[in-house]
């Protein structure tokens, strides 16, 4: 059985607002999946259910979430719907913590927009891919994990601390950390806002790399330009639910109102066509 990754039927209230609603999102190994729409659509909060972070405020009170890794089947939302109709939210968080241990970081790795914000400001680079490297089951040097996630010099890279990387690096540091873990997904929410043009390319040639090794990608940005180019499939999002999934490629070709609502005023900032 391919590895996979499976979230179905989302809802994340706040209070009595309702920010997401009937999500799915499907992600396959070796894919990437990009996840687009406007600010405030949802995406940073699915992408986030996946990991059990939203917690019960804003809450998830529906989700089925399934991770099959390596023949082993995960459901960690598991007992969810039963606790809300109970009213009982907090008794299936209080027990959330322990299901979703094996998926934070370790099954699901992530690359946030801040990378240097998600290191650890006290350790070295070197200590941290080590400290993540005894959470899998690699044999693989610091050195080794640095140079797949793109480091060229990766022996100059152990001894600094993120304070001393650029922007570029600290996304390859997160990298290395997924890799280091052992990782089968990555979410990557907006991994190339702020950087340069030739950073940003870089990011998005190990993106394309690391789906090439079968690490399934979901990638959420709000640049629609790099989505044809990078992405397999592409889902839009709008005030909390998804309006249309389809091939990356045909993402200029959408007649839905909210797609082309996005891809003209793209085309009005890019100064052209999509």
């Amino acid at each position: 059985m391919p590895d996979r990754l499976s979230l179905e039927g989302l809802r994340i209230l706040a209070g009595a607002k309702e920010l997401v609603r009937d999500v799915d999102l499907q992600l396959e190994a070796g894919e990437i999946l990009a996840l687009v729409g406007a600010s405030g659509s949802g995406k940073t909060l699915s992408a986030r259910a996946i990991l059990g972070l939203p917690g019960p405020r804003p809450g998830v009170v529906a989700a089925q979430l399934e991770l099959c890794v390596g023949g082993q089947v995960l459901r960690p939302y598991q007992g969810l719907t039963e606790a809300v109709a109970a009213g009982r939210p907090g008794r299936f968080w209080r027990r959330a913590a322990q299901a979703f241990r094996p998926i934070r970081g370790h099954l699901v790795g992530t690359m946030a927009q801040d990378a240097r914000g998600a290191l650890d400001p006290l350790w070295t680079v070197e200590r941290q891919v080590v400290e993540a490297l005894s959470l899998g089951d690699s044999s693989d040097t610091p050195a080794a994990v640095l140079g797949r996630a793109g480091f060229r010099q990766p022996q100059r890279v152990l001894g600094l601390y993120p304070h001393q990387l650029s922007g570029g690096m600290a996304q390859r540091a997160c990298i290395a950390l997924a890799l280091a873990r052992g990782s089968r997904f990555l979410i990557a929410d907006e991994p190339t806002t702020g950087l340069d043009p030739t950073v940003q390319e870089a990011i998005l040639v190990e993106l394309q790399r690391l789906a090439g090794e079968g690490i399934g990608v979901l990638l959420i940005t709000h640049d629609l330009r790099i989505v044809p180019r990078v992405a397999d499939r592409v889902q839009i999002m709008d005030r909390g639910r998804t309006v249309e999934t389809l091939p990356a490629t045909l993402l200029s070709s959408s007649s839905s109102p909210e797609v082309r609502s996005l891809i003209d005023a793209t085309a009005r900032v890019a100064g052209g066509a999509l």
